[in-house]
């Protein structure tokens, strides 16, 4: 079996791969799309059922997915300013045109994300969402979605504020009792490698399911967390909805700062993709089986 990764750098692509590589009782070629080959970790390279292969989605001239069987596809997120929905959909197309050129893929996967059922009103997300329309309807057997709830590790993406004399985080959910699902990478490529890897048929095409934590969790939970590893105290700053732009405007450039506000508000109280967490959704659910602190751990070290 041939698995194409479209692409493999980002932090589920890598997941993914290593979670293919450990598949002990199926051999699966792995075929991992990099701009630069050299990212591709030498944990990797040395298997010989993994080949790096140099293509971008974003350039539909670099991508043959020809002998493959599954693809799993990835839209990677863009920070410079350009439309992120365009962005979304010009490497879809690339890939979708790329699987159907083939002509031995049987099944896509494409990694998603909750809020992708809205077609506004969700910020960023609306890139999941122009994702789904396009792979769709895409000429092969069986088609994927799988829609991660907030990535657990998002939490450790600014460290400075952990390493601070008064350690801290920053919680743009709030309030900060507010229960959030919540699921970690690894589980992500856990779960994305085995639809790629099996062998029966969906129920529907496209079949659509959400991948959730083992239970969802608060800010707080967030704080007990790093507390717990760091083996100090580590406060929780809430960043309001008021203050949102300001905090964002200096992460990100001017032309995208109010789409990150609305993706960070549309989960809050009141917003359009606000989740019940103890009530099932139109959709099916997994859950994966690490808990927030083995996440936290683990990204910390």
């Amino acid at each position: 079996m041939q698995v194409t990764i479209a692409p493999a750098s980002t932090k589920t692509g890598t997941a993914i791969v290593r979670s293919l590589l450990s598949f002990e009782n199926q051999f699966i070629n792995i075929k991992a799309l990099y701009r630069n080959v050299k990212k591709a970790p030498e944990e990797f390279t040395s298997h010989d059922n993994f080949t790096a292969v140099e293509a971008d989605v974003s350039d539909a001239s670099s991508l043959d997915f020809s002998g493959s069987d599954a693809v799993l596809a990835i839209t990677p997120p863009v920070y410079d300013g350009r439309d992120i929905v365009v962005h979304a959909e010009t490497v879809s197309k690339n890939v979708r045109d790329a699987v159907e050129r083939a002509g031995t893929v049987k099944r896509l996967v494409l990694l998603s994300s909750v809020g992708a059922e809205f077609s506004e009103g969700t910020g960023e997300l609306k890139t999941n969402h122009t994702a789904e329309q396009v792979f769709k309807d895409t000429n092969v057997a069986e088609i994927v979605f799988v829609r991660c709830t907030y990535f657990m590790e998002n939490w450790t993406m600014s460290l400075e504020t952990l390493k601070a004399p008064k350690p801290f985080f920053y919680s743009t959910i709030t309030p900060l009792d507010f229960k959030v699902a919540m699921v970690a990478v690894k589980d992500i490529g856990q779960a994305l490698a085995s639809e790629l890897a099996k062998e029966s048929a969906p129920p529907t095409k496209p079949y659509i399911f959400e991948l959730h934590g083992p239970r969802p969790y608060t800010p707080l939970d967030v704080k007990d967390a790093f507390s717990q590893v760091l083996n100090k105290e580590v406060g929780a700053k809430a960043v309001e909805k008021q203050d949102l732009p300001a905090f964002y405007g200096k992460i990100f450039p001017s032309q995208i700062i109010n789409e990150w506000v609305e993706m960070a508000t549309c989960f809050l109280p009141g917003g359009i993709a606000e989740k019940d967490t103890t009530n099932p959704g139109e959709v099916d659910v997994a859950r994966g089986k690490t808990e927030l602190i083995e996440a936290i751990e683990v990204a910390l070290k």
